[in-house]
């Protein structure tokens, strides 16, 4: 489970003043893993509301390459503006 960028500045000023009283340095994460999906699944998985009364049936496909690139150089990444990234997901991908 991962945690939002405030929840880590705050974690870091409690560690920095509180507990180690001392400053450190802060620097971006590594990561050293990531999943992809290289094909189509060819397993159809089923996802319900917490009413049970909405399905919705999901497949896994690779990402197109552009839209990846996309995604990595915060252009439709989370940072974007979302009506922006919603209007450019919906027309050209």
């Amino acid at each position: 489970a991962g945690c939002g960028e405030l929840h880590v500045e705050i974690c870091l000023k409690d560690l920095r003043e509180e507990y180690a009283q001392c400053d450190f340095t802060v620097s971006d994460p590594v990561v050293s893993y990531r999943e992809t999906v290289t094909c189509t699944s060819t397993q159809t998985c089923l996802a319900k509301s917490p009413n049970k009364h909405n399905r919705i049936y999901m497949v896994a496909e690779p990402l197109d390459e552009e839209l990846a690139n996309k995604m990595e150089d915060g252009s439709l990444g989370p940072k974007a503006e979302p009506k922006e990234r919603a209007r450019m997901l919906r027309e050209k991908y």
